[in-house]
């Protein structure tokens, strides 16, 4: 009988996930869209409500993905000073696409 590898759960810091977001320039609807959720249910994760385990797969997974672009420099697009936030938003989602 053999035993499975003990897993690590990591809590998502969202403390953390706002930082990520300063850095991404996102606005919280964008980011709560970005991770799948509503924008009300991204606000109450940062008030400190815990995440569903439902969501928590997803958006560990998002997290992930947005945490790449930043670490291969594919993040901010050229030019993002001049985009309005739906403008860069859009443009994260073609990034996200095209890497998938």
């Amino acid at each position: 009988m053999t035993k499975e590898p003990y897993k690590t759960v990591v809590a998502v810091d969202f403390t953390k996930v706002e930082a990520l977001r300063g850095h991404l320039h996102l606005n919280q609807r964008h980011m709560a869209k970005a991770l799948g959720v509503s924008r009300m249910t991204y606000q109450s994760w940062v008030r400190g409500q815990r995440i569903r385990k439902s969501n928590e797969d997803k958006v560990k997974l998002a997290l992930r993905q947005l945490i790449d672009l930043l670490r291969e420099e594919e993040w901010p697009p050229e030019g993002f000073m001049q985009m309005k936030s739906d403008q860069l938003y859009e443009r994260l989602l073609e990034i996200l696409e095209e890497r998938s």
